[in-house]
């Protein structure tokens, strides 16, 4: 129901090639090779100095610009990113490069915007772009400053993607031209969350989602996926409300629910009581992919290393090193980090 699981499918475009079949002059994806493979050794400070070097020294090409944008959006620059891009679209419809190749980069600009929590700017530069991926961003946009009127038309147009982007604009749509107001009221909350505005999105699902017709299949879904989002946006007192909603536990879900309260147990600061819901999953047979998500998440809410250590445990994984670091034990992380871009990144810190 939200496309914030796509994000890295939108993030991903800025690695797309581009104008590769009209830009003369040797510019291609070979531009910025050098940097390209020093990001995928996880050395951000030296990829983005190659980047820069390279757009430097090619002040003309559409893929050095765009690559030293890519740079500055991992550095959390959106304004440079902005810039940078804005560059490359003039650099590329100046070498005329069709509706397609200079929508892509618009599509780029859209996602800038987005990371940078300039609204308007996503719904310029995403429906500027005619494609369907920027539709629903723009779409998305719409529906977090409450204007679900336009971002129907929108939505319409992306629905026509075969794709993941498709079946999102399609999700949105059941929701907004459902009689049930509480469904319309969740669009936008959907969209918020998507927006990057979690706090914000799951005090505005708290009504909708508790109030869904308890007819509704999906409902208890629904509940157990928004109280999980409150308790990581710092609203455990939500996440419990909804979870006491939930009348029955989705399909083969009961350790989930269990988890949720955990991970509340965990962020009110009840840290042993958190503890020992976990271990008593552990002991129950919970899934363990899903469990060590739930660890890894925990670690990251407590701001108590120690106790963070404890859930860590023994996990090798990306998502407990995260919570770990978030947690401040930068050791920690160090020790989990399974061999891989992030262990590359921590050593870098």
């Amino acid at each position: 129901m939200t496309n914030y699981a796509i994000v890295p499918l939108f993030i991903g475009v800025f690695g797309a090639s581009v104008c590769s079949g009209i830009l003369g002059g040797g510019d291609g994806p070979e531009t910025t090779k050098t940097a390209d493979d020093l990001l995928k050794t996880g050395d951000l400070p030296a990829a983005h100095a190659e980047y820069q070097k390279i757009a430097n020294e090619n002040p003309d090409s559409v893929f050095a610009a765009q690559g030293l944008a890519y740079s500055l959006l991992l550095k959390g620059d959106y304004d440079g990113a902005g810039k940078a891009l804005a560059d490359a679209e003039a650099k590329a419809t100046a070498a005329g490069a069709p509706p397609e190749e200079i929508g892509e980069i618009k599509v780029r600009r859209a996602i800038v915007a987005l990371r940078a929590g300039k609204l308007n700017e996503v719904k310029t530069y995403g429906k500027a772009s005619e494609m369907p991926v920027g539709m629903l961003l723009a779409a998305e946009a719409h529906l977090a400053d409450a204007e679900s009127d336009l971002a129907l038309q929108l939505l319409k147009s992306a629905a026509n993607d075969p794709g993941e982007v498709g079946e999102t604009a399609k999700n949105y749509l059941a929701m907004l031209e459902s009689d049930d107001p509480m469904s319309q009221a969740l669009a936008e909350a959907t969209a918020l969350w998507a927006a990057g505005q979690g706090k914000v999105a799951v005090e505005s699902a708290e009504e909708p989602v508790k109030n869904l017709p308890e007819d509704r299949a999906d409902k208890s879904e629904l509940l157990l996926l928004w109280a999980g989002r409150a308790v990581t946006h710092g609203r455990p007192d939500l996440a419990q409300g909804m979870l006491d909603a939930i009348v029955v536990p989705p399909p083969d879900q009961g350790w989930r629910v269990e988890a949720t309260k955990a991970l509340i147990a965990i962020a009110d600061g009840r840290d042993e009581e958190g503890i020992a819901a976990f271990q008593a999953l552990a002991d129950a047979g919970a899934p363990g992919d899903g469990l060590q998500d739930a660890l890894a998440t925990a670690a990251g809410l407590t701001k108590n290393t120690e106790t963070a250590g404890k859930l860590a445990g023994q996990l090798k994984s990306v998502a407990a090193a995260r919570g770990l670091l978030e947690a401040g034990s930068s050791d920690g992380a160090r020790e989990a980090v399974p061999p891989g871009d992030f262990a590359k990144y921590l050593e870098n810190q």
